[in-house]
């Protein structure tokens, strides 16, 4: 084995596209093999193979993760190389001493990470992002505490389709724009799901700041809704830079049976399937996609959903 002068770099460079809000240059790196692991600071950031695209949706959100690095070193043998990296993050304002390590692959001529973890000298549960948005938290544990009353949204056969939708990057769109110009995008978006909500015979059942869920007696209004509401954001704001751009998921599930079942696991899996998806896209579950039909989909990922067992594959609604 032998000391690696472009594995340092190649680490150097990573740790500047994670620093800068390079979310197209930090999932490059990352191997597409499903053996890949990638392990952040906040003790639900654990990610294998296809979910490491969660990392580049962390990226957009935040728009990046200000460090600094110290003392990269780099080992090679072969195809196979391994390094290390103290760096410095700026977390709110608050710099913390962080260690990354990783494991590296020579695939087609170029380094890939096949494993990624950075850790915290010390125990701070602040630092790091978790699987699901705080909006849509929020406009969840709303829906669960004051548990509305949905009949009016039921299909024939029982069942409700849940939507939740919120504006991707919110943080970091509130800094630049002010309190004022804010506030007149969220009166502007809401009007737009409101609107796109009514034309499709669903109803908003819970808004909170720019997330909201929604509820339909039919998938394929929920779906066609949701093409809609992506649609009409987009041609909303078009003239905003960087752009508006919302994340969509969502779940059917029973609703009058077993109305506990419907507070908690429909509502949770639908918010689930939300905070997987990336600004534009709309995601749904694999019963949405076989009530619809398979043609309006692209396959997407198998993930895990957080409270939920097993691994679950969604379905991304193809653009119109």
């Amino acid at each position: 084995m032998e000391r690696s002068e472009e594995l340092c770099r190649v680490v150097e460079r990573w740790i500047e596209a994670l620093s800068g809000g390079d979310a197209d240059a930090v999932l490059a790196r990352l191997s597409e093999h499903p053996g890949n692991v990638v392990i952040g600071t906040d003790p639900n950031e654990f990610w294998r193979g296809e979910e490491r695209i969660i990392v580049a949706r962390q990226i957009e959100e935040s728009g990046g993760f200000p460090m600094t690095a110290h003392d990269i070193e780099a080992w090679e043998e072969g195809s196979c190389g391994w390094a290390s990296a103290r760096t410095e993050v700026d977390w709110g304002g608050t710099l913390y001493d962080a260690r990354l390590t990783c494991v590296l692959h020579l695939e087609r001529g170029d380094w890939k990470m096949v494993q990624a973890h950075m850790s915290l000298p010390q125990s701070n549960e602040s630092v790091g992002m978790g699987h699901i948005p705080t909006t849509l938290q929020e406009v969840e544990q709303a829906v669960q505490r004051e548990q509305p009353d949905l009949a009016a949204c039921c299909g024939v056969d029982g069942t409700v389709t849940i939507v939740f939708t919120d504006i991707v990057d919110s943080t970091v769109m509130l800094s630049r724009l002010g309190d004022e110009a804010w506030l007149e995008v969220i009166r502007r978006h809401n009007e737009v799901i409101r609107g796109m909500t009514g034309e499709h015979g669903g109803r908003v059942v819970e808004t909170q700041g720019d997330g909201s869920m929604l509820a339909f007696s039919s998938a394929r209004r929920a779906v066609a809704c949701g093409q809609a509401i992506r649609k009409a954001i987009e041609e909303e704001f078009a003239d905003f830079a960087p752009p508006i751009r919302v994340r969509i998921g969502m779940h059917t599930g029973d609703a009058i049976e077993e109305a506990d079942h419907f507070f908690g696991t429909t509502v949770h899996y639908a918010a689930r399937v939300a905070g997987q998806a990336m600004g534009g896209e709309v995601l749904v579950s694999s019963l949405v996609r076989d009530l619809v039909g398979n043609d309006s989909f692209l396959e997407g990922p198998e993930v895990e959903l957080k409270g939920l067992e097993g691994r679950h594959r969604l379905y991304a609604l193809a653009a119109a």
